[in-house]
């Protein structure tokens, strides 16, 4: 008994490894020698699958030394910490971690025994590569080889049997290879093995120290190593082939055949380099062609099939397969329908079927077919489980259902599917790619699953790494039961193999138990693997392979089934080495098991066991007719006969159109989206001309080799031939020998027995068997579905008898771009094809014709070769090809190395998007990607590429793929010397421009104006403006429902979050501008609508980039690229000044402000510069006491961006400059102030004496006020450019505030932003009070009172509220608020103190008095210590209990010091004289307090070293003679004109600067920095600016910073802010541009106009136009921009594009007949250069503007006759536009292939206006008075507005709203969303004359234009 288990545990043991062949003895060779010559542990080695190379696992450091070529090479380090197993899961495919410091590369060894062969070298003729390719040239090369190859063909027919000269000359193929071998990698064979001792190999110093690839886009080797037996080249480990792509990844070819194309296009230029250094590239297939993510190939050479088999391993080879060829013969393998590929697959099923094979290894091969490997974690085998172990010898599982549904149940899966099915509907994530695919299985066995079934044999180490980080061993299952019990996924091979599965190598986890029916794991193993081959299992087995491997995975059957797999429908991009095939299409054959009951005795049937039958057959749950076996299979196959077809969408399933769509690997046949056009084969020769281009093929200088003599130049059209060349004497000589033989012997002519000679192999032959593998791989490319058994290493003739046959019967699958390219390489035009001659390794498969369609064979440069129209490559692939190589070539280790890789990448950046197409962006866009990510590029390619990239890709393509990383450029903590690029007004000019003023606004301009506060501020902090932003919202819409100060509602905007919160995907790995071609896109319905315009000429766009990229990199680089950082400022200043001269161009071009105020602001800006250099010094001086680090950069940064916040600040005009840059200031200037390092008191240059000669009060800034000047300086700028209502509506309400006592009563403590806001208001409130009138100040000075003063002093003087930076920030308030209140006393005088201000001073006062008397309280509240109860209250003399906290005395004694009585005392008794004791109880105490500090101060105390050093004080005189002077001022007669005498100068505000220890207090003196006279001043004037607000313009503005800014309604207040006139006739169409700062207007009067949108005036100033375009003859009807080149559309029946900045014609589009004229005209979305226009005869054209002629022509009648096309929408993708006729018609067409999706009568009237929004989405209105919203596909309307008295003749949307416009002058706005709504106004005559004749949206400053019929436009609000 014993003896039989083992046998039967061999046989077990053995079928676990039959399944995969083991390693053929050629690989068992390699693995010997890589093992014996490179000193590599086997166990470190594997051979890879299709066994043509060798993985090793080695350390990183070996291979730096192989790389650096040390010799001689020691042994590779074994992998000493990992165990066996790990090693071996390490080098499977799909594994991508590695532990650090270890490396995977491969071998490729080539045998040099079998490379003794004669090689015929002889080359091709060389190809001049040097010049550019010419037609001329072209011609002449493809005279010259057609010449040459029909005279050698004729040589070897006619010639060559009858010479007897000797053989060609031929070299050994091993020399041959070498040579090619080190040419071609760029570098030298290294000895190995024995051979390193050989000293002839001397170290060569002429290579080049690194492999520099001659080959571009060749994959390059690491080292070319010798041995005495092999040669080796050593490659980088090659993650993702082509092969994967095409397998597991489909999606990411699909709809591009561009990509398809661009990856052909590499591999031809790494042939084409590879055959002009004389080296073939083998038989290569798409496991050759290396990918990454980025979709950039890279060839692997198949060197194997360079190796001739020996003459004795010859013999046996043709038996082989002659008995192959038998065998294929026998099952009739040439019929229809049974390709060679099928061959394997289809013997397999039948064997089966018939039995004759076991289940168990049938199924593990259907596993091997599919591509799982043994051992692969993520892709190991699987196989049914068949019973669970409950019972005795388990119960039947049933078949039909996935493990995985058995385990879940139907609810679940269910409810899974319908929640991903309502979220993929829903359109996923903001346009990524969309997360939720409808889905049931994500998996049929995981890697965990995996790990867990073998977690006895797995090491710990693994197992923590994949399962479960913390090791907890009896959390694993237990026993069998449990394991089947738990697991949702399918079995794997060795529970059916492998007993020693269930043994433990772990101390502390039991083996896995076997159910208690077995005695041993052995006998489990036997008993299981009986089970599997039952006939109860093989009766079903065919519904388990359905399930797994067949049909049952896709279409209606998968839904069906409830088996959806998540890896076949989720149309992933990533690349992947695993995943899920289906081999099977059809229902699967059920296997032939015979009659059950049909044994060779009849049974006796006892009535025990018909029970016991019953039973089981009730266990096994099948329903009752099932039991017929051969009926089952007939009924389950019927209704799949006319099932799901491979292409064809099933009717009636539309929930899963989208999902199903995924496995369609790459079907690019009949998709039209190739704009490749069509291709003729008109480069053929005429035979006429071949006999005169001979002679002059030979240029002159080239050797003409075939024959002797070079052929005379001058004699015109004569073809010399050879000397005696007589082509007819060969027929002569064999007729007169016939003759001969006929007449005089009497016999027949005997052709003679020519001896069998072997010509040498010639590299000619190889290099056209190299082209017959490239047609194979580009066939298996296409029919990859169909291709999947194929062996990976499979001969070439089988691989190309599979293609060539389903290339003949499927030729419509066969994309169109390939067609051609395909016939030539595989001759499939032919009658019959060719016929397979050459079966060898190194033959080639059949001779190509010398001539073919008028051209040589194929080659790489041929097909190459734009003349040949064999491949219909884009004219942009050289150019792509050339900037993706100049990428992979970069070295980047620093910023200097950075920016020069993106500026030669941006000089060749220009002939890539001359002519690019939205694939070949789908190929570039990656790449760009990756710079803009990578640290030391990231802000020279925003710099450089950004502009180009987008205006190529349009504003919505541009914000999805590059928002995500500009704001990682932003935000990235670098300190990039060319950091201040991305904040000069120009690049903020191109964001505006190119991603849309909302998105700008939104994202990215919260980090421009993040910079102002310093480069210093802390990270935690750069995400501020936008957190604080929501807090500030909440806090103020939700926790203060009193109305805030100065009778406004204060609302803040809280933007969505901007930075790394986005929600935005990483598009790195691969873009598609296709992907969710049929899900709603959900991007902000707004966000299709803006037409992206650039205000600037591009001319002078064009100087100021050019000088700003060119010469500053110029000057930069000569200066030895910034030499070090502390001499980085130079050149960066420069440039800087540089950018600022350039933004000043365009500035003028883009005329943001008119002439005479360019000339009245200049006095602003001048003292601007002024203040800006005080701001520098200041900076400077505080600087040194900074830490070192702090660079000069800093400062050239903000003031960069200072000058770009002052110019935004007018572009954007009075609203959207509030709204978004004035807002996010004033939260910025808060977190000037946070943190205890920003309020240090800093050292002032100069010893000025405290408060001597003439200093009223002191000012002492702190380090806050320095970083805060930008902010501060902003701020007022804002105010300067729209007047005092900035100041009093805006910055006062957000003072108050940030002043306002918290929510919560009487809290204990401010948290440090509070804080921080207290002193930012003060310094804020400060600065105001300067610019305010006297009138404007003596108005709200109650409410400053009340609402600043006062608040802030109750917290200054708290005896509760302790500050979180302790004392420290307390001194600073305090001291700001002395100075606060000083300034606004000198302004209003001492009554106006007395009446307004008395209750703020006695306040300050009034805390000393306090603290006196708890200084003397002091011993009874020492023992109260920190309790948590209430505060003790205590008595004061004024009769009065405050609470008190014990523990801030220490901080309040600290704080109102002796010093802090004097700094207090002295300005108020010398600003109030006697008043001062009306106003203040206790001015005794304070003064005694004062005279205290006095006297303690004496020289003799001053002690430098001590922590608060004192300034000596020069004797303590109190210098007041002039002190006296509010006596003189309060009587004299203009108000608050204080007249200050000469010694006493009181600074206006503590503009505070620079940063210092605490303490020090150095007033202002005269030789201090601050005494400049913009700091004194008292008061000063705004200037008078041109676009101040006032009137209406005032009126809107205050309206507008109160909303908020989540409002997504359109609210129309009709509010007249402009007027428009100049147009003479009625204006019939409005477009803005889409920075909303200029707009277009045509007319009757056949003008167009361009007019400027800034604020002037009070809401009645009219504006000129700034051009006007009259070259239309008739009236104007369309007007609009193309995005992508920034051209104006017009239309007047004919089209003009001009140019908007110049006003020059560009080109115009005449109808074909003039009696059909163009009735309507629409622009496609970038990235499309298009415009689409309809004629009179319902025909629709495309013209691209950058080419001539047509695109495309459509007719769209179609035998209907619907009337004119009134009006044309393009949808936002570009993908359908749709036309109204003025029979209420509508048409939907498909603008890719042409073809009508949808007509339907859709009004009753004539249309007059369709728009197509976001989400397919069609808004259309009619003459019928109704405006209707539609879902592109649907039949019923969503919403249906019907107007009561007129119809709406024009619209424009607004999120998710319309405003209509009607010819009654009415206003109406209507919702897109559920419920539908509408509201409309009546224009007022006063705001609107004349009849609405159109109407345009400004969406972000939410402002209407309005056209009317007597040529004036309004810009109402």
């Amino acid at each position: 008994m014993a003896l039989g288990s083992r046998e039967q545990e061999v046989g077990l043991n053995s079928g676990a490894k039959d399944w995969s062949p083991p390693p053929s003895p050629d690989m068992e060779e390699l693995l010997q020698s890589v093992e014996r010559d490179l000193n590599i542990d086997a166990r470190q080695l594997a051979p890879a699958p299709g066994g043509s190379h060798v993985v090793a696992l080695v350390p990183a450091r070996w291979l730096t030394s192989l790389r650096e070529r040390r010799l001689p090479l020691g042994s590779c380090p074994r992998a000493e910490g990992l165990s066996e197993a790990e090693v071996r899961t390490l080098l499977q495919r799909s594994v991508q971690r590695l532990p650090p410091g270890w490396v995977r590369v491969e071998v490729h060894g080539l045998r040099k025994r079998r490379l003794s062969y004669p090689l015929g070298v002889s080359l091709p003729l060389e190809e001049g590569s040097c010049s550019p390719e010419t037609l001329t040239r072209f011609m002449q090369d493809v005279a010259t080889r057609n010449y040459h190859n029909l005279w050698r063909h004729a040589y070897h027919a006619y010639g060559q049997p009858y010479s007897h000269s000797s053989a060609p000359s031929a070299v050994p193929a091993l020399d041959s290879v070498r040579q090619a071998l080190q040419r071609v990698y760029g570098c030298p064979f290294l000895p190995v093995g024995e051979a390193t001792q050989n000293p002839s190999y001397a170290r060569d110093s002429s290579w080049p120290s690194q492999g520099s690839l001659s080959c571009p886009s060749l994959l390059r080797a690491e080292a070319l190593l010798e041995s005495p037996e092999m040669l080796y080249v050593v490659h980088p480990y090659v993650q993702f082939s082509l092969h994967d792509v095409v397998t597991f990844s489909p999606a990411k070819l699909t709809n591009s055949q561009a990509k398809v194309l661009f990856i052909l296009f590499r591999v031809l230029r790494a042939m084409d380099s590879c055959h002009r250094q004389g080296l073939a590239c083998g038989a290569l297939s798409l496991h050759h062609i290396a990918v990454d993510e980025k979709l950039c190939s890279e060839l692997r050479l198949d060197l194997s099939s360079y190796e001739r088999p020996e003459e004795d391993e010859k013999k046996e080879t043709p038996v082989a397969r002659d008995g192959a060829d038998l065998e294929s013969g026998g099952e009739g393998g040439g019929g229809p329908g049974c390709p060679t590929c099928q061959e394997e697959l289809r013997g397999l099923v039948l064997d089966w079927v018939h039995g004759r094979i076991s289940n168990f290894y049938y199924l593990m091969q259907l596993n091997r077919l599919a591509g799982r490997r043994q051992g692969d974690p993520n892709y190991h085998p699987v196989l049914p489980w068949v019973v669970d172990f409950t019972v005795p010898h388990g119960r039947f599982r049933d078949l039909r259902k996935s493990k995985f549904r058995l385990n879940k149940g139907d609810k679940q899966l269910d409810f899974t599917y319908e929640m991903t099915r309502q979220a993929f509907v829903a359109g996923g994530a903001g346009g990524g790619e969309p997360p939720h695919v409808p889905h049931h299985i994500s998996d049929v066995l995981s890697d965990i699953t995996y790990y867990v079934y073998k977690a006895r044999r797995t090491p710990r180490s693994v197992l923590c790494g994949h399962v479960r980080a913390q090791w907890e061993p009896h959390e694993y299952p237990a026993s069998m039961e449990r394991m089947q019990n738990w697991t949702p996924d399918e079995c794997i091979p060795e529970f059916y193999t492998d007993p020693s599965i269930f043994c433990s190598i772990h101390p502390d986890m039991p083996d896995l138990d076997v159910p208690a029916w077995c005695g041993s794991s052995h006998e489990f193993v036997a008993a299981h693997r009986a089970l599997l081959e039952s006939r109860e299992v093989s009766q079903d087995l065919h519904h388990w392979i359905d399930l797994t491997f067949g049909y049952k995975l896709q279409g209606k059957e998968a839904v069906k089934e409830k088996n959806v797999c998540l890896h076949l429908v989720d149309a992933h991009t990533h690349l992947t080495s695993y995943g899920v095939v289906q081999l099977f299409d059809q229902p699967h054959p059920q296997r032939l098991a015979g009659g059950p009951a049909l044994a060779p005795e009849p049974p006796l049937i006892p009535r025990l066991l018909f029970q016991t039958i019953q039973e089981s057959t009730g266990q096994e749950d099948f329903s009752g007719p099932l039991t017929n076996g051969v009926g089952r299979l007939v009924l389950e196959a019927t209704p799949c006969e006319a099932g799901w077809a491979r292409d064809r969408p099933v009717a009636g399933e539309d929930d899963l159109e989208q999902a199903t769509e995924a496995l369609d690997s790459i079907s690019f046949a009949g998709k039209a989206g190739d704009q490749l056009g069509s291709f003729s084969f008109s480069s053929q020769v005429p035979p006429g001309l071949l006999p005169f281009s001979v002679a002059s093929a030979s240029r002159p200088g080239r050797r003409n080799k075939t024959a002797g003599a070079d052929p005379g130049e001058g004699e015109e059209g004569k073809i010399l031939l050879p000397e005696g060349f007589n082509p007819v004497r060969a027929l002569e000589e064999l007729e007169k020998l016939g003759n001969f033989l006929s007449r005089g012997l009497g016999g027949r002519l005997e052709v003679p027995q020519q001896p069998q000679v072997q010509p040498p192999v010639q590299l000619r032959d190889l290099f056209q068997r190299d082209m017959q593998a490239l047609g194979a791989l580009l066939a298996e490319m296409v029919f990859a579905t169909r291709v999947r058994t194929l062996q990976p290493d499979a001969p070439l003739w089988v691989r190309f008898e599979a293609v060539h046959g389903l290339c003949t019967r499927h030729p419509k699958e066969v994309p169109v771009s390939l067609q051609p390219v395909l016939n030539t390489l595989l001759q499939l035009r032919g009658p019959e094809g060719p016929r397979v001659v050459g079966r060898g390794k190194v033959d080639p498969l059949f001779e190509y014709r010398p001539i073919s369609r008028g051209l040589p064979p194929p080659c790489p440069a041929q097909l190459l070769s734009p003349f040949s129209s064999v491949v219909p490559f884009p004219p942009y692939f050289p150019a792509l090809h050339k900037f993706i190589l100049l990428y992979q070539a970069r070295r980047v280790g620093d910023e200097a190395q950075g920016r020069e890789l993106v500026f030669a990448l941006w000089q060749q950046l220009g002939a890539v998007l001359s002519d690019i197409t939205p694939e070949g962006l789908e190929i570039l866009l990656p790449f760009v990607l990756s710079l803009m990510s990578e640290e030391h590029t990231a802000v020279y390619t925003a710099w450089y590429l950004f502009e180009p990239v987008a205006k190529a890709l349009g504003p919505k393509n541009a914000n999805k793929y590059l928002l995500k990383p500009l704001i990682g450029a932003y935000e990235s903590p670098c300190r990039l010397h060319g950091r201040f690029y991305l904040y000069t007004d120009c690049f903020v000019a191109q964001l505006m421009v190119r991603l849309g003023l909302q998105a700008f606004l939104v994202h990215l301009l919260p980090h421009v104006l993040q910079v102002l506060a310093g480069a210093e501020a802390s990270q935690g902090e750069s995400k501020g403006l936008v957190g604080a932003a929501e807090d500030e919202e909440n806090e103020l819409l939700g926790a203060r429902p009193s109305p805030c100060a100065f009778g406004e509602e204060i609302q803040m905007d809280g933007e969505p979050a901007a930075s790394s919160g986005l929600g935005l995907p990483d598009y790195t790995s691969g873009v598609s501008f296709h992907d969710q071609a049929d899900l709603p896109e959900t991007e902000d319905f707004q966000a299709g609508l803006y037409v992206a315009e650039s205000p600037q000429s591009q001319e002078a766009e064009a100087v100021s980039l050019g000088r700003l990229s060119d010469e500053s990199s110029a000057s930069e680089t000569s200066l030895g690229e910034e030499r070090a950082v502390d001499e980085g400022g130079v050149p960066v200043d420069k440039s800087s000044l540089k950018s600022g001269d350039s933004s000043q161009d365009l500035k003028q071009s883009e005329g943001s402000e008119e002439e005479e105020e360019e000339e009245e602001g200049c006095e602003v800006l001048e003292e601007e510069e002024v203040r800006d250099g005080e701001q520098d010094e200041v900076t400077g001086a505080s600087e040194l006491t900074l830490s070192e680090t702090v660079l000069s950069m800093d400062t050239v940064v903000a003031n960069t961006a200072c000058k770009t916040v002052r110019w935004l600040a007018a572009k954007l005009g009075p609203t959207v400059a509030s709204r978004h840059v004035a807002r996010n200031l004033l939260r910025l200037l808060t977190s000037c102030y946070i943190g205890p390092t920003r309020q240090q008191f800093t050292m002032s240059s100069g010893e000025s004496p405290p408060l001597s000669a003439g200093n009223i009060y002191q000012r002492r800034p702190v380090l806050g006020d320095a970083v805060s000047g930008p902010v501060l300086g902003c701020l007022l700028h804002i105010a300067r450019l729209y007047g005092e209502p900035v100041l009093t509506y805006q910055y006062l309400p957000y003072i108050s505030y940030l002043v306002a006592p918290g929510s919560t009563s009487g809290p204990r403590r401010l948290n440090s932003r509070k804080e921080a806001g207290l002193l930012a208001a003060v310094t804020l409130t400060q600065k105001i009070i300067v610019y305010l009138s006297d009138t404007t100040l003596m108005d709200i000075l109650p409410r400053i009172s009340h609402e600043v003063l006062l608040p802030v002093l109750s917290v200054l003087t708290s005896l509760v509220t302790g500050f979180p930076s302790g004392a420290q920030a307390r001194t600073v308030l305090c001291v700001k608020t002395i100075s606060l209140i000083a300034l606004i006393c000198l302004r209003i005088g001492q009554e106006m103190v007395q009446q307004h201000l008395s209750e703020p001073v006695a306040t300050f006062f009034q805390v000393f008095s306090q603290l006196h008397e708890l200084r003397h309280q002091d011993l009874k509240l020492g023992p109260v210590g920190r309790s948590e109860g209430p505060l003790p209250e205590v008595a004061f003399s004024d009769g009065q209990q405050r609470p008190v906290d014990p523990t801030l005395l220490d901080e309040l004694q600290t704080v109102f010091t002796l010093e802090m009585a004097y700094t207090i005392y002295v300005p108020f008794s010398c600003l109030l004289g006697d008043i001062i004791q009306k106003i203040i109880p206790n001015h005794e105490l304070v003064g005694e307090l004062a005279g205290l500090y006095l006297e303690s101060i004496s020289p003799s105390s001053r002690d430098p070293a001590s922590v608060r050093p004192t300034v000596p004080s020069t004797h303590p005189e109190w210098d007041f003679q002039g002190g006296g002077y509010p006596k003189d001022d309060g009587h004299s007669g203009t108000f608050g004109s204080v007249l200050v005498g000469n010694r006493i100068q009181i600074p206006a505000d503590s503009q505070p600067e620079s940063p210092g220890l605490l303490g020090s207090i150095s007033g202002v003196g005269r030789g201090d920095l601050f005494s400049e006279s913009e700091d004194n001043a008292l008061k000063r004037e705004l200037p008078r600016s041109a676009h101040g607000l006032s009137g209406n313009w005032l009126a809107y503005w205050q309206y507008e910073i109160g909303v908020n800014q989540q409002d997504a309604h359109f609210h129309f207040h009709q509010i007249r802010l402009q007027s428009f006139p100049g147009h003479s006739g009625a204006v019939k169409c409005v477009a803005p541009l889409s920075n909303e700062d200029f707009f277009l207007s045509g007319s009757k009067d056949r003008t167009v106009r361009l007019w400027p949108l800034y604020n002037y005036g009070d809401g009645t100033s009219e504006t000129a136009p700034r051009l006007i375009y009259a070259q239309h003859r008739k009236s104007v009807f369309f007007v609009g921009q193309l995005e992508a080149p920034q051209c104006v559309v017009s239309c007047d029946g004919a089209v003009h594009i001009w140019d908007p900045f110049t006003g020059k014609t560009i080109r115009m589009v005449e109808p074909s007949d003039s009696r059909v004229p163009l009735t309507a005209v629409a622009v496609m979305p970038a990235p499309h250069t298009s415009v689409t226009m309809a004629s009179s005869d319902s025909t629709l054209r495309f013209v691209d503007c950058r080419k001539p002629g047509l695109q495309h022509e459509f007719r769209l009648g179609g035998g209907l006759n619907p009337g004119l096309v009134r009006s044309l929408a393009v949808s936002p993708s570009g993908r359908s536009v749709v036309a109204g006729f003025s029979s209420g018609f509508m048409v939907l067409l498909d603008t890719r292939t042409g073809l009508v999706l949808r007509g339907w009568p859709a009004h009753e009237g004539d249309i007059l206006q369709i728009k197509a929004v976001e989400g397919s989405i069609l808004v259309s209105s009619s003459s019928d008075h109704s405006l209707t919203v539609w879902k592109e596909l649907e039949q019923k309307p969503t919403h249906h507005y019907k107007s009561a008295s007129d119809p709406i003749h024009t619209f424009d949307l607004y999120g998710s709203e319309v405003v209509t416009g009607t010819m009654a002058n009415k206003i109406g706005v209507c919702s897109l969303l559920e419920p539908p709504s509408q509201a409309t106004t009546k224009l007022s005559s006063e705001n609107f004359r004349g009849t609405l004749t159109s109407l345009a949206l400004l969406p972000t400053k939410r402002h209407l234009l309005l056209g009317s019929d007597n040529g004036v436009i309004r810009l109402l609000a």
